[in-house]
């Protein structure tokens, strides 16, 4: 039951908001944990976390980032 409720929420909150802003958020939210995820492997960082943990942020932001990017180009 709770679960239905949260699927008809979310989806007109989805159907609400243009793909574009959805892209644009994707696309910040991409470039902020590239952006936090270099500097932790480069330890210029005052943020207590290890390589591997800057290295997931690298690539989940470059994920983020291209599949924007590639959406948009389509």
């Amino acid at each position: 039951m709770l679960d239905e409720i949260f699927d008809v929420f979310i989806g007109a909150v989805a159907e609400l908001i243009p793909n574009v802003v959805w892209g644009a958020l994707f696309l910040i939210a991409g470039a902020l944990a590239t952006t936090i995820g270099v500097a932790m492997l480069l330890g210029t960082t005052t943020l207590d976390g290890s390589v591997r943990l800057g290295g997931l942020l690298t690539v989940v932001g470059v994920s983020m980032v291209g599949g924007v990017l590639v959406a948009w180009y389509r």
